[in-house]
């Protein structure tokens, strides 16, 4: 009973969506994070983290079912908040592309031999030079 009169009033709440694109257009270019709910960690656990470790962060709004936490952080710390939750093995359910580490390309055409490659032909070779 307590949950749906929970979830009925969040339905009528515009104010605390509207306030959370206000902030993610004035922040500039922003991540957004959605982070499984109810699972040990609450909205305030997740907010004392990030600012505990220098990333500034908002929203921290639940979805109106109420099993989805949305947060954002400015764009350029995506990758330091992402590690953090993993860290503390929060759920995330979705995080955006910039957030999560790939090893970038190098763009240029480079002709480098495998080192393994050089090291198994010295020893070819070192083992042809040594009379047994």
């Amino acid at each position: 009973m307590p949950n749906d009169i929970l979830n009925t009033v969040c339905a009528f709440d515009w104010i605390t969506p509207t306030i959370y694109i206000l902030q993610d257009f004035f922040n500039g270019p922003v991540s957004r994070f959605s982070i499984q709910a109810n699972v040990g960690f609450d909205r305030g656990d997740i907010k004392r983290l990030m600012s505990k470790y220098g990333v500034e962060s908002w929203g921290y709004i639940y979805n109106v079912a109420g099993d989805l936490i949305m947060l954002s952080v400015p764009q350029k710390q995506a990758n330091w908040a992402y590690y953090l939750l993993q860290r503390e093995n929060i759920p995330i359910l979705y995080a955006p592309d910039e957030a999560i580490y790939s090893p970038k390309k190098s763009n240029q055409n480079t002709n480098l031999s495998d080192p393994f490659e050089s090291v198994f032909k010295f020893l070819d070779k070192l083992e042809k030079d040594i009379d047994w």
